[in-house]
């Protein structure tokens, strides 16, 4: 069993369940009893409805009435409107990033996409939607502007839930991730901006590329 055992009971329940969604513990659609999580988690029922409510506002749980809570599955249109807000934002964040460049955080994530680079295939399959999260998160950081952190970081979370089967190889991004670093390093705005754009399309590009074969598929059943 997982205990949460702090001072600030509702925060650490609410990490806890954005966790075990994120990393598909609990998968799209299910339902979420609140006597299982309790007994799982060793709280009481009313930290959980405390995450569920902010669960539900960051689009990971959605509310049916008379049914009760679920982990909330997103469309492929819904992903693919998410990456064209984040096409719109963050590359305002990569931008501001370059210009406010915090060098130590820059040189933490250097470090971090090289240690990335060195794994092999599986531990790197394994452990890049996590460091992805947070990379996009710091870029986003360095920008100096909350409102900003906090939406992307909501959409890149929905995202995280959503996009298993999608990703592409993982060494592509790391090395587009590269450039943005040396664009931020060499506190050039455009360049940093032109590589971030440049990196989310080609994300949503795969994701448009799997909204097409799908439909297809689905047309030839």
């Amino acid at each position: 069993m997982y205990r949460v055992i702090n001072e600030d009971l509702n925060e650490q329940v609410y990490r806890r369940l954005r966790e075990m969604i994120v990393k598909r513990e609990l998968q799209p659609n299910q339902k979420l009893i609140q006597e299982e999580l309790a007994s799982r988690l060793g709280v009481s029922r009313t930290p959980l409805l405390s995450a569920f409510a902010k669960l539900e506002r960051e689009m990971l749980v959605k509310s049916i009435p008379r049914r009760g809570y679920f982990v909330r599955s997103i469309t492929l249109k819904e992903l693919l409107d998410i990456y064209e807000i984040r096409l719109r934002l963050e590359t305002l964040g990569a931008s501001e990033a370059a210009r406010k460049c915090d060098h130590s955080v820059l040189e933490a994530l250097s470090v971090k996409t090289d240690d990335m680079i060195s794994l092999d295939a599986e531990k790197l399959k394994v452990a890049f939607p996590e460091y992805d999260y947070e990379f996009h998160t710091l870029i986003m950081k360095m920008s100096d502007n909350d409102f900003l952190v906090n939406m992307v970081g909501s959409f890149n979370l929905v995202t995280l839930g959503n996009i298993m089967g999608m990703y592409r190889d993982p060494r592509g991004s790391l090395f587009e991730h590269k450039s943005i670093l040396g664009a931020i390093r060499s506190l050039d705005c455009e360049l940093a901006e032109s590589a971030m754009f440049s990196h989310i399309s080609v994300a949503k590009s795969r994701i448009e590329q799997y909204a097409k074969d799908f439909s297809y598929e689905a047309e030839e059943r």
